[in-house]
């Protein structure tokens, strides 16, 4: 769409302004408008500048843009528009465009364009853009001689006026060798004082001159000057005019009219002065005169030549020099021993010794103090002896302490005397710095905290010239430090959820509870607490001890008698205690608790499950009991084992200890929620489960029966859809368990703030990654267990988290880990190794996305159908290549649906990367070095693609790799290398990978010794640590199959291994149908 700002991009922004502001100030005169022919109009025009100029314009309109061609009369050159023209073309868009004299018609645009390029006699074509394009060259020359060093100046410069100090003016007079005589006068009778012309001259000026000379002499357009005769300008001896010559030397060759020289500006001089004459008048001359210095006009303007360079001359801050001043009698002092060493200090000066002579003797005075007490006050009466006259208390407040006194001696005119002011000025200080107020007879202190003050801080700081009385009730005021000793007890009186509690304190023989002791406490400007008794001031020391009680009452409530706390604080009261040797008194619960976890172990050992009983490590039943002891005293808490050490196998052992009317409730990802139920039927096969997880008809079905089981284990994200409905069908759980934490640690999340929500009557969390690494995290996960336990968020992030990751304050982190160390429970597995079998197995079943179900399902109908045919035709034997095919495309789309679909699956995700992802975080938060196998490079691929999305470091091998013992030696030595992804046939045998401690199996084989090989990479003779094997199997799936087909027939298996045959030849057509069932 056309507009007024399509002129913006003919011109630059300084002609386009200059032409809109011609135009708004009515410069465009005798306008006139004709249309030519369709779509085309003339316009003529004249425009007041520094005189009138004529514009001609032909404007072509077009659908989006416009034509213009035009002219002026001007003789600005510099651009292919100048501002006259721009006002012109601006007049036109604003009141013609519009207008009913202006329309465009689109039916002649064809026509118009075939006129231009046909009907135009060629030659005239020719020519015009011949001369369009000569004026574009002519505009890019004229920008890059701007960046041209090795022009030279079109000018010659010299003055006068300089060296002679009689001319008013500097004389600037000009020559040319590039522009002839009529030129020159023309661009100096530009350049004079005549703003009439100012548009003239800057057109003429940016035709003949450019860069550095340009800007020059625009400057000095700028100046107050006068035409000077012939081609000469004369420019006011000012500091202005100064200043311009002599950055004219800097920049071109400026030659002395005088004596031929070429002068250049020197640095500005400071010359030395003398200072001589008596007490009663002074004289400040130059101290030396060897070379002349010149006076212009204004006082700052003075030079002066030295050789070839003018150099300005500073006087400091004197008018003139020499200079002379009178010195009254009464000041003479000020200017011996003030004025004039700070003159000395800070010019250039040279004082006549006759004024150096004169000495000062400085009095100070004879200070005395009373100090007395009385009537809960301080008083001080204050007697000062300053040159033979006494002054007394409020009398020294008249006295003016900032100016100086100074008497001559009587016998010697040249020894003077005079008062220490900064002595008494110190005495009037320090009774203003201690609060003395003013009263007619003394100075006096009333407050408190002042009296502190002055007995601790200000009686040491008296000078030690000063005399000091003091009457005896004055000395009998005591100031004592104590040390805080509380005494914390837990009352007897128990609460759902909470306890009761007082603090009391032993001050002088009498007892004090902690309410008490807080109205009686004021503090000093040290910040420091006190408590005054008559005459005895007892400054408490808070120490260790306290700063504990300080800890306790951050997470509890002020009550009239006491205070009350959440009941899951009592274990980390207790915890401050013991660090702190508080004395503490605990009521029957607390005892209770005391006498559980004081002995040899940690916690009392309960009754283990039948089921589990002789399966269970130690650790493990360590695990169980501290779960137990939890739950007993109604504690949130997290057991944080790392990965492989049974967390889940503890936790499903506690369920089962418990006998509970509702349900238990366990929360984790989506690619964990069979791997629970599974674990629950191998070890308690009675423990009815439920997953909690399908359509949202279905969930709604299955809420109805959640009182038939003992276990609901469902996903995060479909807990965080449902909330609402459970709480609003009054669904509570017995306990909420959160299986890898972490997917909370964000509390501002949708997921967090829903888990929060959910109704249990206890809390509970897993997680392999230790949370003290992430103290917001932390936060978020016992928000969760024991909302409030270590306060709200505000609370928490000004309390710890700035201390501790922006300050670094280890007390703050110590504080912190005493908190939460209660309630969490993290066993490394080299801490537990002795009783760790030397290889870990663990199957971990992982679900489709419903993109690899769907096509799972058609393929299997597919290959069943076509195996079923072949079968009947051609016999189980000689069918076994099409049963390999058929099952190895079963796998495959098990692993990803990409493998199988190609290019059209790869935008999807899949069951396997999913749970490989969360594989991978926990492993990796924990340490661990993985090696991934899988028997499909194409898996590989996509899992190498997912780590680059990732930013893991890791090293890849498969059939094509050369320099495979490079590659390993890398992974081996490399700590940051975190993974290596391995084909199955191309690395399961000959690597020695002893450098990782875990091991996943993508995809499973029909030979298992294969896949103990490929193990055995990393579990051989080297490996330090013991090795976790986890083998990904798809529910539901030919995998899961192969799996169960494995353990049902493992002899046949053994028999095929040792024979080193593949196994597929010993399954018959029934376990081949079996396989080919879904779920």
């Amino acid at each position: 769409m056309l507009n007024k700002d399509i002129i913006k991009d003919l011109v630059s922004n300084k002609i386009y302004r200059r032409g809109i502001n011609y135009y708004n100030q009515g410069r465009v005169l005798q306008y006139r408008i004709n249309k030519l022919e369709p779509n085309l109009y003339q316009i003529s025009a004249q425009v007041s500048g520094s005189r009138r100029y004529k514009v001609n314009s032909e404007i072509r309109l077009h659908q989006d843009s416009l034509e213009v061609e035009s002219s002026c009369d001007c003789p600005y050159d510099w651009e292919e528009y100048c501002k006259h023209e721009v006002a012109v073309l601006n007049k036109f868009m604003e009141e013609d465009f519009r207008s009913a004299k202006v329309n465009y018609e689109p039916q002649f645009e064809e026509d118009e364009i075939s006129e231009l390029r046909f009907s135009s006699d060629d030659s005239d074509y020719d020519i015009v853009e011949q001369r369009i394009a000569d004026r574009s060259f002519n505009n890019l020359l004229e920008i890059t001689k701007n960046y041209d060093q090795t022009e030279v100046p079109k000018l010659d410069y010299s003055v006068k006026g300089f060296l002679n100090q009689d001319l008013k003016n500097f004389k600037l007079i000009f020559n040319s060798n590039y522009l002839s005589q009529q030129e020159l006068e023309e661009v100096v009778n530009s350049l004079n004082d005549d703003y009439s012309y100012t548009y003239y001259r800057d057109g003429l000026l940016q035709k003949y001159f450019y860069g550095e000379e340009l800007e020059l002499l625009e400057e000095l357009s700028a100046l107050c000057k006068s035409k000077g005769r012939g081609s000469s300008l004369l420019l006011n001896k000012n500091e202005e005019n100064l200043d311009f010559l002599l950055d004219l030397s800097q920049k071109f060759k400026l030659e002395l009219e005088e004596n031929g020289v070429i002068i250049k500006k020197g640095k500005t001089l400071q010359p030395e002065l003398r200072l001589s004459g008596d007490l009663e008048e002074i004289k400040i001359e130059l101290k030396d005169n060897d070379f002349p210095i010149y006076q212009g006009s204004e006082e700052q303007c003075r030079w002066t030549l030295i050789g070839n360079k003018i150099h300005k001359v500073d006087f400091y801050n004197f008018s003139e020099l020499p200079t002379s001043y009178l010195i009254p009698v009464q000041k003479q002092g000020e200017f011996l021993f003030e004025i004039m060493p700070t003159l000395e200090k800070n010019l250039k000066l040279e004082t006549a010794e006759e004024l150096q002579q004169y000495e000062l003797i400085k009095e100070s005075p004879e200070i005395k103090l009373k100090l007395d007490y009385k009537s809960q006050q301080i008083s001080c009466e204050l007697e000062v002896e300053f040159a033979g006259e006494e002054y007394s208390n409020t009398e020294l407040l008249g006295l003016d302490t900032d100016k100086n006194i100074y008497k001559k001696d009587d016998n010697d005119p040249l020894l003077w005397y005079g008062r220490d002011n900064k002595a008494l000025a110190e005495v009037i200080g320090f009774l203003d710095e201690y609060n003395f107020k003013v009263r007619p007879e003394h100075f006096i202190i009333k407050d408190n905290a002042d009296i502190q003050e002055f007995i601790t801080d200000g009686i040491t700081h008296l000078p030690e010239d000063w005399q000091v009385d003091s009457s005896q009730s004055f000395d009998q005021i005591e100031i004592k430090e104590v040390k805080l000793e509380p005494i914390v007890e837990i009352d007897d009186s128990e609460g759902i959820n909470w306890f009761d509690f007082s603090i009391s304190y032993n001050l002088g023989g009498k007892t004090y509870s902690r309410q008490e002791l807080q109205q009686l406490i004021s503090y000093n400007k040290k910040g420091e607490a006190y408590i005054k008794l008559d005459n005895q001031y007892f400054i408490l020391e808070s120490g260790a001890e306290e700063e504990k009680v300080e800890q306790m009452l951050s997470g509890a409530e002020a009550r009239d008698e006491g205070y009350r706390a959440p009941y899951h604080n009592l274990l980390y009261y207790k915890n401050l205690v013991e660090k702190s040797g508080i004395q503490f008194k605990g009521n029957r619960v607390f005892n209770e608790l005391e006498a559980e976890i004081s002995g040899t172990k940690v916690v009392k050992e309960r009754e283990i499950p039948t089921e589990v009983k002789d399966k269970l490590r130690d650790y493990q039943k360590n695990g169980y009991n501290w779960l137990r002891f939890l739950h007993k005293y109604r504690f949130g808490g997290i057991l944080a084992d790392d990965m492989g050490l049974g967390k889940t196998l503890q936790m499903l052992t506690l369920l089962k200890s418990l006998k509970t009317e509702k349900p238990a409730l366990v929360l984790c990802p989506r690619t964990l929620i069979y791997n629970w139920q599974e674990e629950s039927d191998k070890f308690f096969d009675d423990l009815k489960t439920l997953v909690y997880y399908g359509t949202p008809s279905e969930r709604v079905k299955m809420r109805d029966n959640f009182s038939d089981y003992d276990l609901i284990i469902s996903s995060y994200s479909t807990i965080s859809r449902d909330v609402e409905e459970l709480n609003a069908e009054g669904k509570v759980f017995s306990i909420s368990i959160l299986d890898e934490a972490q997917h909370i640690k964000n509390h501002r999340t949708k997921r967090a703030k829903a888990v929060k929500n959910i109704e249990a009557e206890a809390r509970l969390a897993l997680t392999g990654t230790p949370l003290e690494n992430s103290i917001e995290e932390l936060w978020s996960i016992f928000d969760y267990l024991m909302p409030g336990y270590l306060g709200n968020y505000s609370y928490f992030r000004k309390e710890f988290i700035t201390p501790i990751s922006k300050n670094n304050e280890k007390d703050k982190l110590k504080e912190l880990k005493e908190r939460v160390a209660p309630f969490i429970l993290r066993r490394r597995k080299e801490e537990v190794l002795k009783e760790l079998p030397e290889k870990i197995i663990n199957v971990h079943p992982v679900s489709m996305t419903q993109l690899q179900e769907d096509s799972y399902q058609t393929v299997l109908a597919e290959v069943r159908g076509e195996l079923e045919q072949t079968v009947a035709e051609r016999g189980f034997n000689q069918s076994r290549i099409n049963v390999l095919a058929a099952l190895t495309k079963l796998r495959q789309i098990c692993n990803h649906p990409s493998l199988v679909l190609g290019d059209e699956g790869k935008a999807h995700n899949s069951g396997k990367l999913e749970a490989l992802r969360e594989l991978l975080s926990d492993a990796l938060s924990g340490g661990h070095k993985l090696i991934i196998f899988s028997q499909f490079v194409k898996m590989l691929k996509l899992i190498r693609n997912d780590l680059d999305q990732q930013g893991i470091n890791y090293r890849y091998l498969d059939g094509s790799t050369r320099n495979r013992m490079e590659r390993v030696k890398e992974f081996n030595n490399d700590p940051e290398i975190d993974v290596f992804l391995i084909s199955l046939k191309a690395g399961g045998v000959g690597l020695n990978l002893t450098a990782a401690d875990m091991v996943v199996h993508v995809d499973p084989w029909w030979n298992p010794m294969v896949e103990r090989q490929a193990t055995d990479r990393a579990h051989r003779l080297g490996q330090q640590n013991r090795v976790m094997v986890y083998k990904l199997i798809t529910r539901g799936t030919v995998e899961e199959k192969m799996l169960k087909l494995q353990q049902r027939k493992q002899d046949l298996f053994d028999n095929v291994i040792e024979n080193n045959v593949n196994p597929i030849k010993a399954i018959s057509w029934e376990d081949i149908q079996d396989l080919l069932s879904y779920k």
